[in-house]
């Protein structure tokens, strides 16, 4: 067994697989100023600096980052701060395998302490602060070690109790699993996901009549909460971006930059911690039925391929706030179009209430007569009220129709210097009228 103190300078050398051949502190990741996949001059976005880090620090960054957090407490492994440091600009959680014992309230004995022995350790460390509404991304690799190791990035509540712990039905725990990989979940023998398979799923505790607590987990609750998204690659060979948005009203999912899961969101308005770790799976825990968790297994201890084969790498993670938005999805299509008097456009409005704001008005669309020097008319206008329905008001996409009636002009008959504009707007519930980034100039109508 490898003493963990050496373990950076063995994967210095050994070089994880030829992703890192020395420990460099002097490399640029070049920081993505949108989510991988949006669209530029759409939403707007603004970096949440507690949550964001490229790790280009010699260090793990202290004053953002609780390494190995105590309130972190699992009884089959160790959580140890020597498992997570950075290297070559990336944050490296590693497994080891290392027998020791430490002390453990075992609630099969009545919670009476006992000192348990234990065979690997591994990392977790999370943000300081806490958050909630947002868009949280990180690009990750896996590990070679497949069963048994499940790299993980995630979201977790550690208030409580909180101030409504009495009432029932408030939410004594969440937590948004933004990914689990290579779990290798488990569903009978012969029936184990592949390792392209990866989790996207929630967790609650939520208070019951009596005034204890109960769980509700992914499984027994499909349709609200597990996301099984099968990838088209192996996570463990390369990096790929994993990506959720807690939005008021949804839960959305992303691998590199896709939409793959999108769930209500029921109980996940919390503040949480964010998180990455490296948890143990079958065959290194099993199952204890009796105690309902999960214990260490003393028949299955593997020495070969740690640390280097079971070391997981996040090369940055990023979040944004979203600011309330208003865009067209092809913005680009109305000005390849002309469009003829006494018929009308059809347009589709996208929109988003932003992280913590909401639609507080009616969404307008509006043909408007411009110049580059003030002037402003406008010519038509359609709105929809819908958006301030609490079902509509945190985002969405609206169908307008919007009539050219032949009082309208054609494009060719404005005074020099006139254009038209597509201009749709609403009012935010932070008091600022919404409208589009870059206006959808040059629209074109004829006779």
């Amino acid at each position: 067994m490898v003493p963990f103190s050496r373990v950076a300078a063995l994967i210095a050398l050994i070089g994880l697989g030829g992703m890192i051949s020395s420990v460099s502190f002097a490399t640029s990741n070049a920081e993505p100023p949108i989510p991988d996949g949006a669209q530029a001059d759409q939403i707007r976005w603004s970096i949440l600096p507690s949550h964001t880090d490229d790790f280009n620090q010699p260090s793990l960054d202290a004053k953002k980052w609780d390494n190995a957090p105590k309130s972190l407490i699992v009884g089959a492994w160790t959580f140890s701060k020597n498992n997570t440091f950075v290297a070559d600009g990336k944050l490296n959680i590693a497994a080891t395998q290392e027998t020791h014992t430490r002390p453990f309230p075992d609630v099969c004995q009545g919670g009476k302490t006992v000192d348990r022995e234990l065979y690997y350790k591994s990392g977790a460390v999370r943000t300081h602060t806490e958050s909630v509404y947002g868009y949280y991304e990180a690009k990750m690799k896996g590990v070679k070690i497949f069963p048994g190791l499940s790299p993980a990035f995630w979201l977790y509540s550690d208030g409580h109790p909180f101030p409504d712990r009495d009432v029932v039905g408030s939410v004594d725990y969440s937590e948004i699993d933004i990914v689990e990989l290579q779990q290798s979940d488990w569903h009978g023998p012969g029936d184990e996901d592949p390792i392209n398979v990866m989790d996207h799923n929630l967790h609650a505790r939520i208070v019951g009549k009596n005034g204890k607590t109960f769980w509700r987990r992914p499984k027994p609750y499909p349709e609200a909460q597990l996301t099984r998204y099968e990838a088209p690659f192996d996570p463990s060979l390369d990096f790929h971006t994993y990506a959720v948005e807690n939005r008021k009203d949804f839960i959305f999912w992303y691998v590199d930059g896709k939409l793959i899961g999108k769930k209500p969101n029921l109980y996940w308005h919390r503040p949480m911690h964010m998180i990455f770790s490296m948890g143990l799976r079958r065959m290194f825990i099993k199952y204890n039925a009796k105690c309902q968790r999960a214990d260490p297994n003393p028949n299955y201890i593997v020495q070969k391929g740690y640390p280097e084969d079971a070391t997981m790498q996040v090369d940055y993670v990023k979040t944004w706030k979203v600011a309330p938005s208003v865009w067209l999805a092809n913005a680009s299509a109305y000005k390849q179009t002309t469009y003829q008097i006494g018929k009308s456009i059809k347009v589709t409005v996208n929109y988003h209430g932003g992280s913590d704001d909401y639609v507080d008005s009616a969404l307008s669309l509006a043909l408007v007569e411009r110049n580059n020097q003030g002037f402003r008319k406008e010519i038509s206008r359609v709105e929809d009220r819908g958006v301030m329905d609490k079902a509509k008001q945190y985002g969405g996409e609206i169908q307008f129709k919007l009539d050219i009636d032949k009082r309208v002009k054609p494009t060719n008959a404005l005074p020099a210097g006139h254009y038209y504009t597509l201009e749709p707007r609403f009012t935010s519930s932070n008091g600022q009228l919404v409208e589009m980034q870059q206006a959808v100039q040059g629209i074109k109508i004829d006779i």
